[in-house]
This record gives structure tokens, sequence and C-alpha cells, in this order.
């Protein structure tokens, strides 16, 4: 039987790969950051390290990701990696973000570099921005003030389900097809969408006064401190929301229809789903 190991279990994007694997009747490993609750689960540091060793020890293949909150993602995911070289994994699925190529020298690419030259089977899945953001990092501002404040003017974004991108990294790990190995997805929704077409469709949805409201770098970097991110982490969030304002989150891909057979969920539906969370 196929023992898979996945980083972050108990996050967005790993507990959906969790409910992917419920019913294919392998092995999984669930690594978190808390304290195990049941005989599957491993805590691991990936700061210190501590659980890394046990997390791999008789696993095949391997879902790997960095924790959100740290920008020199290079630093936590390479000793992940060389531990997978060292245990002879078959398979590594790692996710970044869509993006994360264009700029060699960033540390997300370098953590993919360090993948691809690992002499590992690998897929690496870039996401675009998650709809799930909106009911966890943008719901502050949704359920106080009606208002959506980001950075990113008139700009439109292919923003991706959680569950496409757990259905996408579940099938890649459990796939027998080498065709689609040794390569990287841009994964995206199939609709690109202004925020103020998000919160249009959020305020049709859930029955809320719901604005976008297009807010200065200064003032949202001052939210996410009072949020409590770290200054980098927080730099780098307007980074990349600047990367969105420019255009850059806008293009399309089928990735998600080829990989899994089924097409993306709408942000309509994601809102319906999710509508206990704005209310």
């Amino acid at each position: 039987m196929t023992t898979t190991l996945i980083m972050g279990a108990s996050g967005t994007v790993g507990t959906e790969i969790v409910k992917q694997f419920a019913q294919k009747g392998h092995s999984l490993r669930k690594a978190t950051h808390r304290s195990p609750e049941h005989a599957d689960q491993v805590q691991v540091n990936l700061l210190t390290g501590e659980g890394v060793e046990a997390a791999f020890q008789g696993a095949d293949t391997v879902f790997l990701m960095s924790p959100p909150g740290y920008s020199a993602q290079d630093k936590l995911l390479k000793p992940l990696i060389t531990a997978a070289q060292k245990h002879k994994l078959r398979k590594v699925v790692l996710m970044t973000a869509m993006g994360a190529d264009a700029v060699e020298a960033s540390p997300m690419r370098q953590a993919e570099i360090a993948l691809e030259n690992s002499g590992l089977n690998y897929a690496i899945i870039r996401p675009n921005w998650f709809m799930q953001n909106f009911n966890t990092y943008w719901l502050h501002g949704i359920l106080e003030a009606g208002v959506i404040a980001l950075p990113t003017g008139d700009a439109a974004g292919s923003f991706i389900d959680a569950r496409d991108i757990g259905a996408v990294a579940a099938t890649l790990l459990d796939s027998s097809d080498d065709s689609l190995l040794n390569q990287a997805y841009n994964l995206t929704g199939a609709e690109s969408l202004t925020h103020d077409e998000v919160a249009a469709i959020l305020m049709r949805v859930t029955g809320k006064a719901i604005r976008y409201e297009d807010t200065a770098p200064e003032k949202v970097k001052t939210n996410l401190l009072a949020a409590g991110l770290p200054e980098d982490y927080a730099n780098f969030m307007l980074m990349i929301l600047d990367a969105f304002k420019q255009g850059y989150a806008a293009p399309i891909t089928s990735a998600v229809q080829e990989i899994t057979g089924k097409a993306p969920i709408a942000f309509a539906d994601y809102a319906k789903d999710y509508v206990v969370a704005f209310r």
C-alpha cells in the first residue's frame, strides 16, 4: 500500500487533499504543526526541522508546501526536498504560486529549482489567488465594514477554489500517468473577475452590502501588521498584490480541467458553499 505524506495537512489545501484521498484506499500520513490527535498524524516544525525525519520515514509520495506567513519559503522547503531524496520517494508534488517562476532569484522559484534538480519525479503546481482568501484573510473587513479593501485597482484575477487545488494535487499524487510528471502547472479558475465583480457576487449571494475599495498599499500594510503578520511577509503580500494590479493574475489556464477531468468551481458556487462564513 502506498503511503502519502501530506505537509500542511490541517491547512486550507491540505485538508482538501486529505478529503480527496479518503476514498482512494491509500495510507495517509498527515503532517501538521499541531500536537497529533490521531495515529495518522505527525507533528512537524519546519522552522527547527523537528519531526521531519519521522514524517518521511516509510513514505512513498509527498505533497509539499510552505506555511503562510514566511517569505523565505526556500529555507523551509529545501530541507524537505533533501529528506525526499534521502528516503528515495517515488514522487513529489510541490505547491508554490502562480508567478513563482517570474523571478529566478525569488524564494519560491529557488525551491522549485531545487526540486527540478533533485533527480526525483515531481510535479509543481502554481495556483492563482485562492477564493478562500475572502472567507479568511479578507473576511474581517467584509464582516465589519462590508468592504474588500485591497490595492489592486480594476485588475482582474482568475481566482481558484482550494477544493480544485486539492483535487489536482491528489490526482497528481495518485496517478500512474508518467506524462504528468516533471513539469509545472499554473492553476486558475475558469473566469477572471475584478474585485468589484467579486463584491457584487458576494452581495448577491449573501444579501449583505459588500463593496470593493481600492486602498493605498500603506493602509493595507498597516492592516496586515495589525493582524499580526511579520513585516517581511506584509511586504511580500504588497509585492504580489501589486503584481495583481499589473494584470499578472488575470490569465486563465485549462490545467484543472485537463488534470482532474472536471471544470473549475465557479466563484458564484464558492460563494454559495461558504455563505455562512460571510453572515
